[in-house]
């Protein structure tokens, strides 16, 4: 742990075997896709997320909120998209019935080094 020793404070953890918790004791899933792009194209692809999967993502019901992670690595730009939601059920209403699928919009194709087959998901197991 970095910093100060603060005993948990503010932490919230799982009961053991339960289901994950969110503000109010209800689920929640992460769901991450990763992606590269040439460093180049970098702020191109954040306005284009932004106006495609970010903006479907947020009126999708059951969603509680998405981030676009990027680093910057030799000539490439990595992105991580990571979104939160209420259920496996709320992602399937923004992915489609196989979760496990990534989504692609296009334009994505121009952008990215290679479509990743795939997302990861994440039980949230303690939030601060």
């Amino acid at each position: 742990m970095h910093g100060a020793d603060r005993s948990g404070e503010g932490f919230t953890a799982t009961p053991e075997g339960g289901a994950p918790v969110r503000g109010e004791g209800k689920p929640s899933v992460a769901r991450v896709w990763h992606g590269v792009t040439p460093k180049s194209k970098r702020s191109e692809f954040i306005h284009y997320v932004g106006v495609t999967s970010m903006e479907e993502i947020r009126k999708t019901e059951g969603n509680l909120g998405a981030w676009l992670f990027t680093r910057d690595v030799g000539d490439n730009t990595e992105f991580l998209l990571v979104s939160m939601w209420e259920s496996e059920e709320a992602i399937k209403k923004f992915a489609g019935s196989d979760i496990k699928k990534a989504k692609y919009y296009t334009r994505d194709s121009e952008y990215l080094a290679e479509l990743e087959p795939s997302v990861t998901h994440f039980e949230v197991s303690g939030k601060v």
